[in-house]
C-alpha cells in the first residue's frame, strides 16, 4: 500500500522498486509491451476541409473539456492547476480545442491553432468572448480570493 511506502526508508523503497524492475525488464517483456501499444495504436487523426474551395484550409475541432476530471488527481506534489495536451507546433493543420477552465466552471479556455488571419478575425469579431490566457487567471485557481479578470 502507498502508505507503507510513505513510512518506509527511502533505500527500502528503492529496494523494492528495483526488485519489481529487475523482474520485469526483460528483452522479451520489452517486445510484449511494444507488440500490445503498436496493437492499441488508432489511426491518426488527420483533418479534411468540408467545403473544397481552391485556398481551402481545414479546421479539426476536438473537446478537452473532460480533462478536468485529471485536475482531481494528486501525483504526490499537489493537484494541477491546470491540464492540457501537448500539440506540436510542427502540425501545419488547423485546430480549435476547448478546455474546462480551473477558475470558473462557466468558462472555457479556447486553444486555436490557426493561421494569423483567422485569429484576427476572432479578436476583431468576438474579442468580447475571447481573451487573452494570462497567468494571473491561472493563479485564481490557486487562489479565489484574486479578483476576477
Amino acid at each position: 500500500m502507498s502508505s507503507d511506502l510513505v513510512d518506509m526508508p527511502l533505500s527500502s523503497v528503492a529496494s523494492h522498486v528495483h526488485e519489481l524492475s529487475e523482474s520485469a525488464a526483460t528483452k522479451e517483456h520489452f517486445k510484449q509491451l511494444i507488440d500490445w501499444v503498436e496493437d492499441q495504436k488508432p489511426n491518426t487523426l488527420i483533418s479534411r476541409p468540408f467545403v473544397v474551395k481552391e485556398k481551402a484550409f481545414s479546421i479539426m475541432m476536438s473537446s478537452g473539456l473532460r480533462f478536468s476530471l485529471l485536475g482531481k488527481m494528486d501525483f504526490g506534489w499537489g493537484k494541477p492547476v491546470f491540464t492540457s495536451c501537448h500539440v506540436p507546433t510542427t502540425r501545419m493543420d488547423c485546430h480549435v480545442m476547448p478546455l474546462a477552465s480551473p477558475v470558473n466552471g462557466d468558462d472555457w479556455i479556447v486553444y486555436m491553432h490557426l493561421p494569423k488571419k483567422q485569429l484576427d478575425y476572432m479578436e476583431a469579431r468576438a474579442g468580447n468572448v475571447f481573451k487573452p490566457l494570462i497567468a494571473g487567471y491561472l493563479q485564481q485557481a490557486l487562489n479565489p480570493k484574486i479578483s476576477r479578470i
